[in-house]
């Protein structure tokens, strides 16, 4: 059975930035597993500072999450 593992997989730059918003993290961790790899895949096409900031942000603020 192949099993995607997210955090295996997460890039540098978001998970630097996860580890800095506790709320985003907080998230993050809550997350299924689909949604942890379409945050996961959003990230790998991130192409700048604040579009990664936007994307933790927005994790962070998800109501849904929480």
């Amino acid at each position: 059975m192949s099993h995607f593992d997210p955090l295996s997989q997460l890039p540098e730059g978001f998970a630097m930035n996860l580890a800095q918003n506790p709320a985003a993290l907080d998230a993050f961790g809550r997350l299924p597993g689909q949604e942890k790899a379409h945050y996961t895949e959003r990230a790998h096409h991130v192409s700048s500072k604040a579009e990664m900031q936007a994307l933790i942000s927005e994790l962070g603020n998800d109501s849904h999450t929480l």
